[in-house]
């Protein structure tokens, strides 16, 4: 391949997902390619249906987070990841301006796991060309007792895949998450 055209071809792959013109593989294990490399436009998320939840302490027990999952759905080559996530206010130490790192997220690398459990992988957010993750920002901002609306994207997963236990931020995982197809 010309170097132009490999230059070209992560754009490519990016337009095509972006416009939601891609085939699915959803056939394909994650380190062979299922799913793409970049982020299809997210619906409006609904935070109506919850399809699992967790509450989690953080900031040495001083403050306890919920973690609600309003969609695990796959969309052509991705698959689309909608929760949302309410931290309550510590007891003590609360930071003035909360973001992602108040309740324990890494500064970088992948903050979201998803495991299947039934063909033992792991999925990581997928990273677009130029190698950031499509997962919300470490320095989004939260508001102490208000849920945040977040979305991440991770390859689509096998076929035969019927449900996800789910790390979020370093916590113990929400089991058993059922995917969705898109409707």
């Amino acid at each position: 391949m010309r170097p132009a055209v490999k230059a070209a071809a992560p754009a490519l792959v990016v337009a095509l997902a972006l416009a939601g013109c891609s085939a699915n593989s959803r056939d394909k294990a994650p380190e062979d390619g299922g799913g793409g490399g970049a982020a299809a436009s997210p619906s409006q998320v609904s935070t109506d249906e919850v399809i699992a939840e967790g509450t989690f302490p953080y900031n040495e027990h001083k403050g306890e987070v919920k973690i609600e999952v309003n969609g695990l759905t796959v969309r052509g080559d991705l698959m689309q990841l909608d929760y949302t996530l309410t931290a309550g206010t510590p007891s003590s130490d609360a930071d003035r301006r909360p973001n992602l790192t108040t309740i324990g997220a890494s500064t970088s690398g992948s903050q979201i796991w998803l495991v299947d459990m039934e063909n033992l992988l792991r999925y990581k957010v997928v990273e677009d060309e130029a190698g950031g993750y499509l997962q919300p920002s470490v320095t989004t901002d939260i508001t102490y007792d208000e849920p945040t609306v977040l979305t991440a994207f991770f390859a689509a997963p096998r076929e035969e895949a019927t449900a996800f236990d789910i790390y979020f931020y370093g916590f113990d995982p929400i089991m058993n998450v059922p995917l969705q197809e898109e409707g």
